[in-house]
This record gives structure tokens, C-alpha cells and sequence, in this order.
């Protein structure tokens, strides 16, 4: 009887630390998980791709600098960092020239040879992330997903351990040898696994978040991005192909939020055979429609990674693993590193429902509210009246969200997977006509493609122009940011022809709903002469 205490008492003692044990197991197992090796060459494969893909991105960059990046571009840069003050972080600030931005863009194109060669790797892809970062904050206006997963692609080769396979100097002095130890290489998996994790997280939030928009639900969706600026043949589209294109439509609802199953599935599994279809078949379909090509072609050299073990097999002709040299499983600093972003990314975008309104479209207006000003809406200097100018009521981030992508973008990384649930706010079109004026007679009719850029970035700028924001912009701001577009536009087209009269530009804005089109009014949207290269703003009454 006098032990039955003690016996009662025992398991109480002892149960803490059976709780530490079954937590210090669990950790263990989670860390052979995470942290066990993987072969190096399917991540140097990917790095080569990356490299390329990033060297084509900063040649358009370079490019594009004197539109863009150039002090006398498109853009008035020092306004934009007055209205975005979160974009004064980085390597470029008001005051250069033209030419610094040239030399620091073919400096990066030259970058990412070290990175495509296996030439110090990460040192190449520390100085590539921190231009491309530097670059889209300077270009703030038109930042669009290339620019987002370019960056990303760029901070998954510094975490990522790349640089112990195909290194051009190692192919050099032993081309049989090097290509044997390549092929038997093994490296921590602790950051290839978080990279697993991030590109899931891209589908499965984009697939996801399509679900909250009306157009995406009721099939008109794919139809009406088609026909926007973003698409590479707006005009190809017509009332014949939308049958089809509502078919593929649903397809994109029901598929994309399974295409994470690519990243989990085990080795060989059929199921993630016919998802690489899927997903080369998603991206190729894109490519060849949509103006978004670096961000597609990055996600289909992404996949290697998840068949790394399929093409290893074929490498190795299905040698077992084990008969690879052994390697204990470490997390490693990088490994580490890769954990804490993607957890606080995960974080970031299950944040977003914590915004009151997140199920439904956060600027939604009717046809008749969208409408750019009419003539009597300018001033003889040729300025905007406020009136009709503040179009869209904006949520913005809550203070949960805030918390999280500061962190990230204190880090340089912008990324918010909510791909294409915009068009419900955005389903618009804009039909130019340009007119040149001598003594209030039109005397020839010029391509309006000489004036308004047909590029991506230049479509955004023109979003701004009739007042669609994609941040919040204050009133007064959004008049400014305006006033200088028109100004900087007229700016280009001076500086490259001469005209001898007036020029005046009409826009007619049209929102797209499937077939539907409802068209606003034809207006004058700007006018314009140039004195010795110099546009002077006017607003006289002429009509073609």
C-alpha cells in the first residue's frame, strides 16, 4: 500500500520529459526531412537557365533605359519617390544620367556570364539581385510580375547551393572527369526544399485567389485579359473564340490550385508526369500570348528542380542513391536563411484575408463612372481638373500585412501572388487616334505607336494616365503624376519628329466584360505643339 503513491506518481514526473523527447524526435525528423542532400546538377542546370533568362531581362533593360530609367524618360522619377517614398532604397537616386544607367545595365548583362559559366556564382548573383532590386524601385510606375520573379529567381541563387556542377573550368581541364563527379554531386537540400515550398505557394495563391473574382467564376475572364494592353494581339481576339477561351478559362480555376502537387509528389509518380504537361502547356500558352515572357520562362526552367530525381535516374541509368557517397543532412546558414523567408512569405500572403473587403474586387465602378476627361475638363495650360480624377477607392495593406511585407521588402523582395484576379478592376482598353493640326485643319493623321510605347511597361503608364493606380495615390498626386506623363510623352515625341503643327491626341476608353464592350465617348485627351524640341502644352478647338 505505502508504494502505491510513488507508483501513482511516477508517470507525472516522467512526463515532461517524454514530451521533450517526442519533440526533440519530431525536430529530428523534421530536419532529415527538410535538410537530407540532393543532387547538385539539376540546381546548376537551373542556374544556367536562370542566368540566361536574367541576361536576355537586363538587354531589354538596357534597352529600354532611355524611355524608362533616363533622367528625360517617361518617367519624373523624383515625383515617383515623393509618391512611393518606400522606393528611396537602393542604388539609384535623382541627379544621374543617362549614361550611368546604360553602363550599369550592360555591367549587369556581363554579371550574369559568371553566374551561366559557374564563374563565383554567388558574387555575380549578390550584384544581379541588388541592380535588379535598385531597378524596379526606380521604375516603380512599371514594376510587373517579370520584373517580380526575375528578382526572386536571382535571391533563390544566392540561398540555393548552385556553383558545384557545370563550371565551365572544371569542363576545361577534364571535360569526362568533371561530367562523372557532377553526376554523383550531392548538396544540402535544405534551401532546394524551401524553393519547392515558394514555387507552390506561387500557384497555389494564384490559383486560389482567382476564385474571388466574379469574371474568373463566370468564364469571361481569360477572354477579357486577351483583349487588354497586356495581351500580345488584342485585336486577334474576337466573339469566335469565346467558347474556347471560357473553356480553358475553368480549366485554369480547376487546374492551378492542384499544380502545387508537382512539388510534393514523390519520384516517378504518374500523377506528376501529366502535371509537367500541365504546367509547360500553362506557361507556353502564355508565352505566346500574354507580354510577360521572363516570369514564364523562369517557371519552366524552375521545374528541373522538382525532376531532379527523374532526370538523375536517366543520368545514372537508375543507380540506386545509395550507391552515392554518403552525406549527413545539415541545414546549413543558407538552409536557414531560406526557411525564415518562406515562412514569413507564407505569412504575407495568408494575410491578405484578413483585409475586410479581400473576397470581392477592391476598386469595383460601373461603366459609367469610368470615363476620362472631356475637353471642357482642361485648362487653357493644359492641366487636369480634379473632377472624375479619383475614380477607385483603395483598401490598401492592414497593419498585419504591413508588418510582413516590410520585413520582405526591407530584404528587397516584392512579391504578391494575386495573378490575374485583377481584371474584374482593370477589364479596359484605350483606342488612340492622332491628328496633326496646321491653322485648326487636320492635315495627316499620325501612328499613335510613335507616341504611346505598345510595350508592357508602357500599357502601365497608360493606366496612370486615366487614372488607374495600382497603389494608393493621393488626389492631388494622381493630377500631378498625370500632368508630367503627358508632359514627358510630348517630351518623346519632340525630341524624335519635328512636327510643323499641332498635334492632337483622342483616346476612346472601352471596358471589356467577355464580348461585351461598353465604349466611352471619343475625347481629346491631349494637344500639344514643338518649339525648337520643346512641347507647349495648349487646349485650342479643333476638331477632326
Amino acid at each position: 500500500m505505502t508504494d502505491e503513491p510513488h507508483n501513482l506518481a511516477q508517470p507525472k514526473t516522467a512526463q515532461p520529459s517524454s514530451r521533450l523527447a517526442l519533440i526533440e524526435s519530431a525536430y529530428r525528423r523534421a530536419l532529415l526531412y527538410l535538410a537530407r542532400p540532393v543532387d547538385a546538377l539539376p540546381l546548376d542546370i537551373f542556374r544556367v537557365l536562370t542566368g540566361l533568362v536574367v541576361f536576355t531581362y537586363f538587354v531589354q533593360i538596357f534597352f529600354q533605359a532611355a524611355d524608362f530609367s533616363g533622367p528625360d524618360g517617361l518617367i519624373d522619377h523624383e515625383l515617383s519617390q515623393e509618391i512611393f517614398w518606400f522606393t528611396r532604397m537602393g542604388l539609384f537616386h535623382p541627379g544621374v544620367g543617362l549614361k550611368f544607367f546604360q553602363i550599369i545595365f550592360l555591367f549587369a548583362c556581363l554579371s550574369c556570364w559568371g553566374v551561366i559559366l559557374g564563374y563565383r556564382v554567388k558574387l555575380f548573383a549578390a550584384v544581379l539581385y541588388l541592380i535588379a532590386v535598385s531597378t524596379y524601385r526606380w521604375n516603380f510606375l512599371v514594376m510587373y510580375v517579370d520584373d517580380s520573379i526575375i528578382h526572386l529567381a536571382l535571391l533563390w541563387l544566392l540561398l540555393l547551393p548552385v556553383g558545384r556542377t557545370l563550371v565551365l573550368r572544371e569542363w576545361q581541364a577534364d571535360r569526362k572527369g568533371a561530367w562523372q563527379r557532377w553526376q554523383n554531386e550531392r548538396v544540402p537540400g535544405g534551401a532546394v526544399r524551401c524553393l519547392l515550398w515558394n514555387l507552390a505557394l506561387i500557384y497555389l495563391v494564384a490559383g486560389l485567389w482567382k476564385w474571388t473574382s466574379p469574371m474568373w467564376r463566370d468564364g469571361t475572364a481569360l477572354y477579357s485579359v486577351f483583349k487588354t494592353p497586356v495581351s500580345l494581339s488584342p485585336n486577334f481576339w474576337g466573339p469566335q473564340h469565346f467558347a474556347a477561351l471560357r473553356l480553358l478559362n475553368y480549366g485554369a480555376l480547376i487546374l492551378e490550385p492542384l499544380l502545387p502537387l508537382t512539388f510534393v509528389l514523390s519520384k516517378g509518380h504518374r500523377v506528376k508526369y501529366v502535371l509537367l504537361l500541365a504546367l509547360v502547356a500553362f506557361h507556353a500558352g502564355t508565352l505566346v500570348t500574354l507580354r510577360i515572357p521572363f516570369a514564364n520562362l523562369i517557371c519552366i526552367a524552375a521545374l528541373v528542380i522538382p525532376f531532379g530525381g527523374e532526370l538523375m535516374d536517366k543520368l545514372r541509368h537508375k543507380r540506386s542513391d545509395s550507391e552515392l557517397p554518403l552525406t549527413s543532412p545539415q541545414l546549413g546558414f543558407s538552409g536557414g536563411l531560406a526557411l525564415v523567408f518562406v515562412a514569413v512569405l507564407t505569412l504575407a500572403m495568408i494575410s491578405s484575408v484578413t483585409l475586410p473587403q479581400w473576397r470581392t474586387p477592391s476598386r469595383a465602378y460601373s461603366a459609367s463612372t469610368f470615363a476620362i476627361q472631356s475637353d471642357a475638363d482642361f485648362s487653357p495650360a493644359g492641366n487636369v481638373s480634379p473632377v472624375q480624377m479619383d475614380k477607385f477607392s483603395y483598401e490598401g495593406l492592414g497593419s498585419l500585412q504591413f508588418t510582413f511585407f516590410s520585413v520582405l521588402w526591407l530584404v528587397g523582395v516584392a512579391q504578391q501572388y494575386q495573378l490575374f484576379n485583377w481584371i474584374d478592376e482593370r477589364n479596359y482598353s484605350v483606342h488612340y487616334e492622332v491628328f496633326e493640326f496646321q491653322k485648326n485643319k487636320p492635315v495627316r493623321q499620325v501612328d499613335p505607336g510613335t507616341m504611346m510605347l505598345e510595350s508592357t511597361r508602357g500599357a502601365l503608364l497608360q493606366m496612370y494616365l486615366h487614372g488607374v493606380t495600382w497603389m494608393r495615390i493621393p488626389r492631388e498626386r494622381q493630377i500631378e503624376l498625370r500632368n508630367s506623363l503627358q508632359l514627358r510623352i510630348a517630351h518623346r515625341y519632340c525630341q524624335q519628329f519635328q512636327p510643323g503643327g499641332d498635334l492632337a491626341v483622342y483616346a476612346t476608353v472601352a471596358r471589356i466584360a467577355g464580348t461585351n464592350r461598353i465604349e466611352e465617348k471619343r475625347a481629346l485627351f491631349m494637344r500639344f505643339n514643338c518649339q525648337t524640341g520643346e512641347p507647349r502644352m495648349s487646349n485650342p478647338t479643333i476638331d477632326p
